[in-house]
């Protein structure tokens, strides 16, 4: 009796052994099979993106292929619709060429930008739009666009083709600069001035710039409209810093006194540096410049300046006072003046010679305070020495009425 007892709780033992095994078996194989699963996931995941780079790579690919294509060789791929990758076709990256490498103006030939736009990054990091989503009427009008405009290219496109032609420029192209609104920015600002500049000067101003002047100068005047004389001698001094001709001619026209008082030396010397023919503004700088108490460097640039216009010989050593009685000399007295052959009238008994003195002008010296050092009339000394808008010089001898 009592072994059936023991056999019976054998067997039940044995049983649940069995169980609990089997239920351990069952348990590992569910975790490996997890464990697999998650493996199968992340080489889905891994292959994926290996397939956007892919993807990503093709479209650059053909990019960097069109990107040195002619204006007319990318223009016949307009109509190009083989497929490449993520939805856009052929003629989608050569429009994107169009723009980004010839300043195609895409927004003229749509009459809008494109609503939709994003950005490739080729591998020297130059960055291309593109513009999915247009339409096949709107890649026929773009074609048209580019057939029918003699220049259809934005206002930078324009202005790179006109810089790097020779001269004479095309008329057409000129004026297709012209009706700009960057251009027009500059030309309403020097428009305020005493004398409004020729629109042919002012585009040889912006030719000597570089794009970004124009541009960033076009960009403020929009956001703050200041034609102020300051703004225009601002604009003027970046396209000095240019090494331009013509900014130095316009400074001299427009802003004489900045120019000749103002400037530092070592931008004076710079202007003088662009002045390479001779003109009554040139002449008058120079001759300032060297009344003026600057330092020896630029006297010598001045100097040097007035003989090379003269077509004489620079002296060595530069002598200052020999340069200022060659070109700039002071006023000559009445009494030491050259008598002619022929003797001069007798003076009306009812109107008597007047009688002067002299004054040498030092530094801080105006009309107002020599005049009231003597206890006469500024108009009166300025009409003995025929002074035009009251300018005296340190340096300079006043004929002063007894």
């Amino acid at each position: 009796m009592e072994n059936t007892t023991l056999e019976k709780k054998f067997r039940v033992l044995t049983l649940a052994l069995i169980f609990s095994g089997a239920l351990n078996i069952g348990l590992i194989a569910a975790c490996v099979f997890s464990l697999w699963q998650g493996k199968q996931a992340g080489f889905s995941v891994a292959g994926l993106a290996k397939g956007e780079k892919k993807q990503e790579a093709a479209i650059q690919q053909i990019l960097s292929q069109m990107a040195p294509l002619s204006f007319h060789e990318l223009i016949s791929f307009l109509t190009n619709r083989d497929p490449v990758e993520e939805g856009y076709l052929k003629r989608d990256l050569a429009l994107a060429a169009l723009v980004s490498s010839h300043h195609f103006n895409l927004e003229k030939a749509l009459s809008s930008l494109p609503s939709q736009r994003r950005i490739v990054t080729l591998g020297d990091e130059q960055k291309i739009e593109l513009f999915p989503a247009l339409t096949d009427d709107q890649f026929a009008g773009i074609i048209r666009f580019a057939y029918e405009e003699k220049w259809p290219l934005t206002t930078q496109g324009i202005f790179r083709l006109l810089t790097k032609l020779p001269e004479p420029r095309d008329p057409t192209l000129v004026q297709a600069l012209l009706v700009t609104p960057e251009f027009h920015a500059v030309q309403v600002l020097f428009q305020k001035t005493d004398t409004p500049q020729d629109p042919a000067l002012l585009l040889q101003l912006i030719s000597e710039g570089n794009w970004d002047i124009l541009d960033r100068f076009s960009r403020e005047q929009q956001q703050m409209l200041d034609l102020s004389k300051e703004r225009r001698v601002r604009l003027l001094l970046g396209y000095l810093s240019l090494q331009s001709p013509t900014a130095a001619q316009l400074l001299m026209k427009t802003d004489f006194a900045f120019a000749s008082k103002r400037l530092e030396d070592r931008g004076a010397m710079d202007l003088i540096g662009l002045l390479k023919e001779k003109t009554p503004e040139g002449e008058r700088l120079c001759v300032e410049l060297l009344r003026s108490p600057r330092s020896d460097a630029v006297w010598q640039a001045a100097g040097a300046c007035l003989y090379r216009f003269s077509g004489e010989a620079i002296p060595s050593p530069f002598d200052l006072q020999a340069a200022i009685a060659r070109f700039a000399p002071a006023p000559v007295p009445i009494a030491a003046a050259a008598t002619t052959a022929k003797e001069p009238s007798p003076p009306t008994p009812s109107r008597p010679a007047t009688r002067v003195r002299e004054h040498v002008v030092k530094d801080g010296d105006s009309l107002w305070k020599i005049a009231r050092q003597y206890k006469v009339q500024v108009a009166d000394i300025a009409q003995l020495n025929e002074l035009e808008k009251d300018r005296i010089y340190p340096g300079m001898t006043l004929r002063i009425p007894q």
